[in-house]
Protein backbone atom coordinates (compact mmCIF):
# COMPACT_ATOMS: atom_id res chain seq x y z
CA UNK A 1 0.00 0.00 0.00
CA UNK A 2 1.77 3.07 -1.16
CA UNK A 3 2.86 5.98 1.85
CA UNK A 4 0.81 8.73 2.63
CA UNK A 5 2.81 11.86 2.89
CA UNK A 6 1.25 13.40 5.75
CA UNK A 7 1.37 17.44 6.24
CA UNK A 8 1.70 19.25 9.91
CA UNK A 9 -1.24 21.70 10.42
CA UNK A 10 -0.76 25.57 9.91
CA UNK A 11 2.15 24.21 7.11
CA UNK A 12 1.39 25.23 3.37
CA UNK A 13 1.77 22.62 0.67
CA UNK A 14 4.99 22.33 -1.04
CA UNK A 15 2.59 23.08 -4.34
CA UNK A 16 1.08 26.29 -2.83
CA UNK A 17 4.85 27.44 -2.00
CA UNK A 18 5.72 27.25 -5.17
CA UNK A 19 2.38 29.17 -6.47
CA UNK A 20 2.74 31.55 -4.18
CA UNK A 21 6.91 32.53 -5.27
CA UNK A 22 5.69 32.28 -8.61
CA UNK A 23 2.83 34.69 -8.79
CA UNK A 24 4.75 37.07 -6.40
CA UNK A 25 7.82 37.00 -9.45
CA UNK A 26 5.74 37.83 -12.03
CA UNK A 27 4.02 40.74 -9.78
CA UNK A 28 7.38 42.08 -9.60
CA UNK A 29 8.34 41.66 -13.07
CA UNK A 30 5.07 43.26 -14.36
CA UNK A 31 6.04 46.10 -12.22
CA UNK A 32 9.50 46.20 -13.43
CA UNK A 33 8.65 46.28 -16.96
CA UNK A 34 6.04 48.98 -16.05
CA UNK A 35 7.88 51.25 -14.54
CA UNK A 36 11.13 51.29 -16.67
CA UNK A 37 9.07 51.02 -19.33
CA UNK A 38 7.02 54.24 -18.67
CA UNK A 39 10.86 56.22 -18.38
CA UNK A 40 11.95 54.42 -21.76
CA UNK A 41 8.33 55.69 -23.60
CA UNK A 42 8.83 59.08 -22.45
CA UNK A 43 12.66 59.62 -23.72
CA UNK A 44 12.12 57.42 -26.70
CA UNK A 45 14.44 56.30 -29.24
CA UNK A 46 16.97 59.20 -30.06
CA UNK A 47 18.13 58.64 -33.64
CA UNK A 48 21.91 59.89 -33.92
CA UNK A 49 23.10 63.27 -34.52
CA UNK A 50 23.47 64.73 -37.55
CA UNK A 51 23.84 68.53 -39.08
CA UNK A 52 20.51 70.62 -39.31
CA UNK A 53 19.90 74.11 -40.22
CA UNK A 54 18.60 74.86 -36.69
CA UNK A 55 19.26 73.50 -32.97
CA UNK A 56 15.35 74.24 -31.68
CA UNK A 57 15.00 74.98 -27.79
CA UNK A 58 11.70 74.82 -26.21
CA UNK A 59 11.05 76.07 -22.93
CA UNK A 60 9.46 74.69 -19.28
CA UNK A 61 10.99 72.76 -17.11
CA UNK A 62 14.42 72.65 -16.50
CA UNK A 63 14.93 75.55 -19.28
CA UNK A 64 18.22 76.19 -18.06
CA UNK A 65 19.27 72.60 -18.86
CA UNK A 66 17.60 72.61 -22.28
CA UNK A 67 19.46 75.98 -23.17
CA UNK A 68 23.03 74.53 -22.00
CA UNK A 69 22.45 71.60 -24.15
CA UNK A 70 21.62 73.42 -26.87
CA UNK A 71 24.67 76.04 -27.02
CA UNK A 72 26.65 72.98 -26.54
CA UNK A 73 24.85 71.50 -29.74
CA UNK A 74 25.45 74.70 -31.55
CA UNK A 75 28.78 75.37 -30.34
CA UNK A 76 30.07 71.93 -31.44
CA UNK A 77 28.79 72.36 -35.05
CA UNK A 78 25.75 70.60 -35.73
CA UNK A 79 23.42 73.46 -36.53
CA UNK A 80 24.31 77.46 -37.98
CA UNK A 81 20.85 78.54 -36.22
CA UNK A 82 19.62 78.12 -32.50
CA UNK A 83 15.85 78.79 -32.51
CA UNK A 84 14.28 79.68 -28.63
CA UNK A 85 10.79 79.03 -28.28
CA UNK A 86 8.40 79.79 -25.26
CA UNK A 87 5.82 82.46 -24.09
CA UNK A 88 5.94 84.63 -20.99
CA UNK A 89 5.28 82.65 -17.94
CA UNK A 90 5.12 85.60 -14.83
CA UNK A 91 5.87 89.28 -16.80
CA UNK A 92 6.28 90.52 -19.75
CA UNK A 93 9.74 88.90 -20.63
CA UNK A 94 8.86 85.86 -22.61
CA UNK A 95 11.01 82.47 -22.26
CA UNK A 96 12.57 82.96 -25.53
CA UNK A 97 13.64 86.36 -25.07
CA UNK A 98 15.50 85.01 -21.44
CA UNK A 99 16.97 82.25 -23.38
CA UNK A 100 18.04 84.80 -25.81
CA UNK A 101 20.02 86.60 -23.45
CA UNK A 102 21.47 83.93 -21.92
CA UNK A 103 22.98 82.89 -24.77
CA UNK A 104 24.42 86.06 -25.22
CA UNK A 105 26.35 86.46 -21.89
CA UNK A 106 27.45 83.17 -22.87
CA UNK A 107 28.64 84.05 -25.82
CA UNK A 108 26.74 83.64 -28.64
CA UNK A 109 26.37 86.04 -31.47
CA UNK A 110 22.71 87.80 -31.61
CA UNK A 111 22.58 87.03 -35.36
CA UNK A 112 23.04 83.21 -34.49
CA UNK A 113 19.31 83.35 -33.19
CA UNK A 114 15.92 83.51 -34.08
CA UNK A 115 12.94 83.73 -31.51
CA UNK A 116 9.39 82.33 -31.08
CA UNK A 117 8.07 84.11 -27.97
CA UNK A 118 4.03 83.21 -28.51
CA UNK A 119 4.07 79.44 -27.47
CA UNK A 120 1.84 78.81 -24.79
CA UNK A 121 2.29 74.74 -24.78
CA UNK A 122 4.02 72.14 -27.00
CA UNK A 123 1.78 72.57 -29.54
CA UNK A 124 2.32 76.07 -29.81
CA UNK A 125 5.91 75.42 -29.97
CA UNK A 126 5.61 73.35 -32.86
CA UNK A 127 3.14 75.50 -34.34
CA UNK A 128 5.06 79.00 -34.07
CA UNK A 129 8.57 77.18 -34.99
CA UNK A 130 7.12 75.91 -38.37
CA UNK A 131 6.17 78.84 -39.27
CA UNK A 132 10.02 80.08 -38.47
CA UNK A 133 11.46 77.64 -40.17
CA UNK A 134 9.33 77.63 -43.32
CA UNK A 135 10.14 81.52 -43.60
CA UNK A 136 13.48 81.16 -43.15
CA UNK A 137 13.61 78.08 -45.94
CA UNK A 138 15.06 75.31 -43.71
CA UNK A 139 14.74 71.80 -43.47
CA UNK A 140 16.01 69.93 -40.65
CA UNK A 141 15.78 70.95 -37.00
CA UNK A 142 17.59 69.27 -33.72
CA UNK A 143 14.79 69.38 -30.83
CA UNK A 144 15.74 69.91 -27.53
CA UNK A 145 14.07 69.35 -24.59
CA UNK A 146 13.75 67.74 -21.23
CA UNK A 147 13.91 64.06 -21.41
CA UNK A 148 10.45 62.48 -19.67
CA UNK A 149 8.93 65.88 -22.44
CA UNK A 150 11.08 64.35 -25.60
CA UNK A 151 8.68 61.87 -26.80
CA UNK A 152 5.59 64.01 -26.90
CA UNK A 153 6.86 66.40 -28.39
CA UNK A 154 8.40 65.23 -31.03
CA UNK A 155 5.23 63.10 -31.56
CA UNK A 156 4.36 66.98 -31.68
CA UNK A 157 6.55 68.72 -33.74
CA UNK A 158 6.49 65.67 -36.95
CA UNK A 159 2.25 65.86 -36.26
CA UNK A 160 2.50 70.26 -37.31
CA UNK A 161 5.09 69.67 -39.95
CA UNK A 162 3.25 67.11 -42.22
CA UNK A 163 2.82 68.69 -45.50
CA UNK A 164 6.73 70.02 -45.00
CA UNK A 165 10.10 68.52 -46.03
CA UNK A 166 11.50 69.96 -42.47
CA UNK A 167 12.65 66.60 -40.35
CA UNK A 168 12.85 66.56 -36.82
CA UNK A 169 16.29 65.16 -34.81
CA UNK A 170 15.10 64.92 -31.12
CA UNK A 171 17.14 65.35 -28.19
CA UNK A 172 16.95 64.92 -24.72
CA UNK A 173 19.26 67.96 -22.01
CA UNK A 174 20.44 65.54 -19.14
CA UNK A 175 18.12 66.96 -16.45
CA UNK A 176 18.59 67.62 -12.80
CA UNK A 177 16.27 64.90 -11.56
CA UNK A 178 14.40 62.28 -14.17
CA UNK A 179 16.03 59.39 -14.46
CA UNK A 180 14.26 57.15 -17.07
CA UNK A 181 15.33 54.57 -14.67
CA UNK A 182 14.34 55.68 -11.29
CA UNK A 183 11.82 57.78 -11.72
CA UNK A 184 9.46 56.91 -9.59
CA UNK A 185 11.78 57.05 -6.53
CA UNK A 186 10.76 61.19 -6.18
CA UNK A 187 7.57 63.01 -6.07
CA UNK A 188 8.67 65.51 -8.33
CA UNK A 189 9.74 63.41 -11.05
CA UNK A 190 6.64 61.11 -10.47
CA UNK A 191 4.46 63.69 -11.03
CA UNK A 192 6.33 64.66 -13.93
CA UNK A 193 6.01 61.07 -15.64
CA UNK A 194 2.66 60.73 -14.70
CA UNK A 195 1.47 63.79 -16.07
CA UNK A 196 3.37 63.49 -19.93
CA UNK A 197 1.82 59.66 -19.71
CA UNK A 198 -1.80 60.78 -19.28
CA UNK A 199 -0.87 63.84 -22.40
CA UNK A 200 0.87 61.48 -24.51
CA UNK A 201 -2.77 58.69 -23.75
CA UNK A 202 -4.90 61.69 -24.66
CA UNK A 203 -3.19 62.38 -28.37
CA UNK A 204 -3.05 58.33 -28.60
CA UNK A 205 -6.95 58.62 -27.77
CA UNK A 206 -8.28 61.55 -28.93
CA UNK A 207 -5.45 62.10 -31.85
CA UNK A 208 -5.64 66.00 -31.06
CA UNK A 209 -2.12 67.35 -28.84
CA UNK A 210 -2.22 69.19 -26.16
Amino acid sequence: MPRQVLHRPGHAHPTMLRLLVIVCLGAFVVAAVALTGSGLLLEGPQPPLERADAIVVISGDESQARLSEGIRLFRAGWAPKLIFSGAAQDGVLSNARAMEISAVELGVPPSAMLLEPEAMDTFGNAVYTRQIMVSNGMSSAILVTSPYHLHRASLTFKSVLQGTDIRIIPRSAPDSAWRKVGWWSDQETRRLTFRELERIGYIVLTGRFN
